[in-house]
């Protein structure tokens, strides 16, 4: 909300509080006395020991006793919400709450005592500087209880928003190599606008689009397939560099993996170097390991099943539900 309109519902509510006041005051003895009469009445059935005594004796009580009680309270109470308001509006502005507080009783104390002077010339009243000093006390009261809520608004806003930077300065680097495994990953991809990601895949002519969406975001690896063992390995080989080289330009704190092969170096550089491992054991998988899986298993921080079942298999596992 901007601060302009903040002030302007201050504003308003704090004028309505004022006329509140000039009203209550500008009724005369009798009309003010059967108000609070009928305030008195209403607490004295709540009250046993009340009830107890004669006619006579819980009149007494009640003009004697309880009438001048709920007055000052009444009093205390309007003039609190007027020092509350006043407060709010003040927190709006530069200063110190210090400053805030002193201003807000101040505007209060003056009122009061323009409100008690208002008084002398309505019928029955008086105007009393014990009245005056109840209403500086509620006026006080009010700003400081407006000051603690402000105070802890804005140490949780404050909380709010640091957390969300935090969030948003987090750097986690997403991998897998393609296909079912890739399109596993992007089902993450709600984190995607909470954090500083980074997605590293396989190249391939299908994965070709991604560049488009997620440009300095993508690095690819090189795909490699063990049908060709003599070949896997040199690509291995590249690909342990590469993934290095990515490694440290990005420096995650949080590596998240669905697999396969093409994340095993990486998420061993990540470990070495002090980030954290988070590896999703595929979908595909409901009885039986993956290699991959089966390496990451001792060296991840969080290992995630999607099956239930796999939790006999990986007993350290956390089973999550599936990503689909």
């Amino acid at each position: 909300m901007k601060v302009t309109v903040q002030r302007l519902i201050w504003s308003i509510l704090i004028i309505a509080n004022c006329i509140a006041i000039f009203q209550f005051s500008s009724q005369n003895a009798q009309i003010s006395g059967n108000t609070s009469g009928r305030v008195v009445d209403w607490i004295a059935e709540l009250i046993p020991s009340i009830q107890k005594l004669n006619e006579e004796e819980k009149t007494r009580v009640k003009e004697e006793v309880m009438q001048p009680i709920v007055r000052k309270l009444a009093h205390f109470s309007i003039y609190a919400l007027l020092g509350f308001l006043i407060m709010g509006l003040a927190s709006t502005y530069q200063g110190t709450f210090y400053q805030k507080i002193l201003c807000s009783v101040l505007l209060a104390c003056i009122y009061a005592i323009s409100d008690e002077f208002h008084q002398l010339f309505i019928s029955g009243r008086s105007g009393q500087i014990t009245d005056v000093l109840i209403d500086t006390a509620g006026a006080l009261t009010g700003a400081v209880i407006a000051m603690i809520i402000i105070k802890c608004y804005y140490k949780i806003t404050k909380k709010q928003i640091e957390r969300k930077k935090i969030e948003k300065d987090t750097k986690l680097l997403f991998i897998s190599s393609t296909g079912g495994h890739f399109n596993e990953l992007m089902q993450l991809k709600p984190l995607f606008a909470k954090c500083n990601y980074h997605i590293v895949t396989e190249t391939s002519p299908a994965m070709e689009h991604l560049k488009q969406e997620y440009g300095k975001k993508l690095d690819f690896l090189v795909y490699g397939t063990k049908k060709t063992p003599i070949r896997y390995i040199g690509i291995l080989l590249v690909n342990c560099l590469k993934s290095l080289w990515i490694y440290l330009k990005f420096r995650p704190q949080v590596v998240i993996t669905t697999g396969t092969h093409t994340a095993g170096p990486m998420c061993c550089i990540a470990k070495i170097l002090g980030s954290k491992v988070i590896y999703i054991e595929t979908f595909a998988n409901r009885n039986t390991k993956t290699e991959t899986g089966t390496l990451l298993y001792h060296i991840a921080d969080v290992f995630i099943v999607q099956w239930e079942e796999m939790l006999s298999i990986y007993p350290k596992a956390k089973y999550l539900g599936g990503l689909y």
